[in-house]
Formats: C-alpha cells, structure tokens, sequence
C-alpha cells in the first residue's frame, strides 16, 4: 500500500505539472490579449504565478479528493493485474500490423490513381 500512495504521489503530481503548463501559457496570452502590466524586476511574471498556484491547487485538490485518490488506486490495481504480452507477441503483433498499414495503403493507392485517372478523362 506505501508504494501505492508514492504512485498515487507521483500521478498527482505530473497532472499538478501537466495543469501548470497548459495553464501558464493560457495566462500569458490572456495577459497579452488583456495587454495587462507585467512588473518589471520579478521573478515570476504574475501569469506565471497564476499557473504555479493553479498547478499547486490541482495536485492538492487530487491528493486530498477520497474519491480521485480511490478510483486512482483502483485504475493502478487493475493495471497490476493485467497479463503485458512478452517481447516475441509484441513482435509478432507489431509485424502484423506493419503488413495490413502497407495492404491498406496500397489499396487506398490503386484507388487514388483509379480515380485520378477518371477524372483526368472526365475533364479531358
């Protein structure tokens, strides 16, 4: 369970992160369009204090949520119990997929020329 919550920790925290980022740069061209003052001599603009503290607001609000921090524990048991296919299936898989994209494309391909060719004649 410790482990457990330093995950939980973690997930929190890149989302708090994930959340800054969006968010400062929402501020700093709201604080552009806005043509709002920017003090000179600080550190941190106050666009990007806005975002710090919004950040901050969401990985506290996620960590002290019972309810977020619940279904995220449940989301990290299930992936615990999920069987990962070994490298040889991923493999395989991987070549699969690889031959049906190029089947399909040549399809999509014999179409394009198809109907390019219909169209020339048609405009002709």
């Amino acid at each position: 369970m410790r482990s457990d919550r330093k995950i939980l920790s973690l997930i929190f925290l890149a989302c708090g992160a994930i959340a800054w980022m969006i968010l400062r740069e929402l501020f700093e061209s709201i604080w552009v369009v806005a043509k709002l003052p920017s003090p000179a001599g600080w550190v941190l603009s106050p666009s990007e204090m806005l975002a710090v503290l919004s950040g901050a607001a969401v990985f506290i609000i996620m960590y002290t949520n019972s309810k977020v921090t619940e279904f995220t524990g449940e989301v990290i048991a299930e992936l615990s119990r999920v069987v990962w296919p070994n490298r040889k299936e991923t493999a395989l898989s991987t070549v699969v997929v690889t031959v049906l994209v190029m089947i399909c494309a040549m399809i999509l391909f014999g179409f394009d020329m198809l109907w390019g060719a219909l169209v020339k004649i048609f405009y002709q």
